[in-house]
């Protein structure tokens, strides 16, 4: 047996440097594409667009659902904060607002309405409120508007597409975004 080991030994490891030297130069040769596989690649990406760049796809779908969910979070955490401070002024944490802090709420409001509005694909819906709005109502209604919006169920399943549900909250979204805009004009006087 000890015999038979270092004659034995020598081919074998012959081999394997052979089998290795081989492989390294086929995995080197193989890694860059000919000229001939760049062009049926670049034929084939073209006829068969969606598929080219799916990677990419997904990761723009998700960069988009989490900037929607930063969205629908930060349009609640604007509106709570905006009415603590209106309605509830004396509380030890909070501060009189004045009218331009007002207006920069509902600006952001207005811009996070608005990037929600697109993202979900809604219409854009005519303006309907006329001149006589008061502030705390307008306001009021504002905070309905937006607390209907951000607790439709069809934001809790949103595997279940309901057309109703859907309508209920275009619309809530518009009249945040008319809401806003009148509400900013009368902060202005």
């Amino acid at each position: 047996m000890r015999r038979f080991a270092p004659q034995l030994f020598a081919p074998v490891f012959g081999i394997a440097v052979l089998l290795f030297s081989v492989l390294s130069a086929l995995a080197q040769t193989t890694g860059r594409p000919t000229s001939q596989q760049q062009v049926q690649n670049r034929e084939w990406s073209r006829a068969h667009p969606e598929r080219a760049n799916f990677g990419n796809y997904e990761r723009e779908l998700e960069r988009a659902r989490i900037a929607m969910r930063n969205d629908f979070r930060q349009l609640q955490l604007v509106n709570n904060q905006l009415m603590l401070r209106v309605f509830r002024p004396t509380l030890p944490e909070t501060q009189k607002i004045t009218n331009k802090e007002i207006r920069s709420s509902l600006g952001e409001i207005k811009k996070l309405a608005e990037r929600l509005r697109l993202n979900f694909g809604f219409a854009k819906l005519k303006p309907a409120f006329a001149s006589e709005l008061e502030l705390a109502k307008g306001l009021d209604r504002l905070d309905d508007a937006v607390m209907s919006f951000v607790n439709n169920p069809m934001f809790q399943q949103p595997r279940v597409y309901d057309v109703e549900l859907a309508t209920k909250a275009e619309k809530d979204i518009g009249e945040v975004l008319e809401l806003t805009e009148a509400l900013r004009k009368l902060t202005q006087e």
